[in-house]
């Protein structure tokens, strides 16, 4: 199609002869000549060799009317309908752009499905170039379009151009590597209102630990930005986790993002917009560590590159992991206050081996976690346990767990002083954790103010190549 419009879009002053291409859709046979439309060809001597009608975008379908004095003989259908439009260069504008793909080439061993993808494109004139801000739901990618010599404006990328992955798209990231881009005129007024272009991309992917690249070809199409922005917030964010928002598309660097907190009391959190250097905010951020289970409403004030300023009515709010209450520090021996995800539990034994202090232990295995919230007394300045490593395979060096604390209200998180031994030899006789390493005692330091402090055991899973499989056992926690 973007070819046909290339052919098709001259103006009317282009049509040099006196009865060549007519007025958009005009009718054919007539005795002034054959009537393309407005972004078809005349001839220059009187009725014209063989008018061309315009695109189906820009002239309706495109017809020939027969050579002739008179542009072709009653009934022939040169140009049938249609509006037409004229191209322009762009300016300083902002569209809601929707690539429509198609893979044309992947690795064998890849699985790629990517039929559409959709983002904010805003663009800047920089000299006869423009420069090129694109984006949605948090990211913010950056590009240059390069305008070309012919007469009707065209723009194409020298670099590759990043676009966001969004829609169907199980890609990692896209990249425009050949593009033809025009901006189109229907009012007459001078100014684009829509933008149309084809190309060819490359789609990045990984599988494992393993990058592959698609071959892409796309058609753009993209309408005046007329989408207000809004703000996307997690779900049940970690306190140690701090606050990350993401904007639905870029917003200008006046922009600014507040977090106030529900009900009465409590200070206002003022967010840190990310990074000034794109030359627009994708995300807004704060390592605050907010207080289990308060809730906070957003303010926005400034808005989107296109000046519209944020949807107030769509802001959502912001409602923290719910507190697991206050851990008792007895050990895990009664019924502990704490919250687990995946296969994290409160063990007596492993195999044949024991908790480590008292009848129960706190048992986190790869890819699950446990969250607790101990009261901080006056004076106490560390976070204190006991731990041990456990793993599949025996010697072998494994991952030490994550364990993580912070005092509420603060912004310092703060990690073990020292590791764990990541060579477990002793057998445990279990199914499946083979060996243990030796107990140790674990210290965190608490640097801040603060009477409650939020802690977290994670043991990270893997993709890709990994080292063998690991698990924590943890007891004795306490501050002190």
């Amino acid at each position: 199609m973007l070819l046909v419009m290339a052919a098709c879009g001259r103006t009317d002053d282009e049509n040099h002869g006196n009865n060549g291409g007519g007025p958009a859709g005009g009718s054919a046979g007539s005795s002034g000549g054959a009537a393309g439309g407005k972004a078809g060809f005349g001839g220059s001597a009187p009725g014209g060799a063989s008018g061309k009608g315009g695109s189906t975008t820009d002239g309706g379908a495109s017809g020939e009317g027969n050579a002739g004095n008179a542009g072709g003989s009653a009934g022939s259908d040169a140009g049938a309908g249609g509006t037409g439009s004229d191209f322009v260069p762009l300016g300083e504008s902002s569209w809601d752009t929707t690539l429509a793909l198609r893979v044309t080439k992947q690795d064998p061993t890849g699985s790629v499905h990517c039929t559409a993808t959709s983002f904010t494109l805003h663009f800047s004139p920089a000299g006869s170039n423009l420069k090129v801000i694109g984006g949605r739901d948090g990211s913010v990618l950056k590009g240059e379009l390069l305008r070309g010599t012919q007469s009707s404006p065209s723009y194409s990328v020298t670099d590759a151009l990043p676009v966001p992955t969004r829609g169907d798209c199980n890609l990692n990231g896209i990249d425009i590597t050949e593009l033809t881009l025009q901006a189109s005129d229907e009012t007459g007024d001078g100014v684009a209102d829509g933008i149309a272009g084809s190309g060819k991309a490359r789609g990045n992917f990984i599988l494992g630990d393993q990058g592959f690249t698609a071959e892409l070809s796309f058609t753009l199409q993209g309408v005046p930005d007329s989408t207000k922005p809004s703000l996307l917030a997690p779900s049940n964010p970690h306190p140690l986790d701090g606050t990350r928002l993401r904007t639905t598309e870029p917003v200008a660097l006046s922009s600014s993002v507040t977090l106030t907190p529900s009900g009465a009391g409590g200070a206002s959190e003022p967010l840190t917009g990310y990074t000034a250097t794109d030359g627009a905010f994708g995300t807004f951020s704060s390592p605050r560590i907010l207080p289990f289970g308060s809730t906070w409403k957003l303010s926005a004030t400034g808005g989107d590159l296109a000046n519209l300023p944020f949807d107030s009515a769509a802001l959502p709010s912001l409602a923290v992991l719910a507190d697991p209450g206050v851990f008792a520090e007895d050990g895990f021996e009664g019924t502990p206050a704490v919250t687990l995800t995946g296969n994290a539990n409160i063990v007596t034994s492993v195999g044949t081996l024991p908790a480590i202090t008292g009848s129960k232990s706190l048992f986190v295995p790869s890819g699950s976690s446990a969250t607790l919230h101990l009261a901080r007394p006056i004076g106490a300045n560390s976070v204190h346990f006991t731990g041990r490593v456990l793993t599949t395979v025996s010697g072998a060096t494994v991952g030490g767990p994550d364990v993580e604390a912070g005092v509420i209200g603060g912004s310092l998180r703060v990690r073990p002083t020292q590791a764990l031994p990541s060579t477990p030899t002793t057998s445990t006789n279990d199914s499946k954790w083979l060996y243990a390493g030796p107990a140790q005692e674990i210290t965190l330091p608490l640097t801040e103010s603060g009477t409650d402090v939020a802690i977290r055991v994670t043991s990270l899973g893997c993709m890709g190549i990994c080292p063998p499989a690991g698990a924590f056992l943890i007891d004795d926690l306490r501050v002190e």
